[in-house]
């Protein structure tokens, strides 16, 4: 399978939707990372969503 380059339209939508419930970039860029995670992700664990994306940024 391909690595994730870019969020799902869903999620992009989701992210805007509840991204003022997050203090910062980083918290908003990890909830849309972990929502395209379980959408996706054969292997639901940290492990296996952040092994699905091109560009990672940590595995918490």
């Amino acid at each position: 399978m391909p690595a994730i380059v870019e969020f799902p339209r869903v999620v992009q939508d989701a992210a805007r939707d509840f991204g003022d419930l997050f203090s910062c970039e980083p918290q908003r860029r990890h909830f849309a990372e972990y929502l395209t995670g379980l959408m996706v992700a054969q292997n639901k664990t940290v492990t296996g969503i952040n092994g699905e994306f091109a560009e990672t940024t940590d595995q918490s």
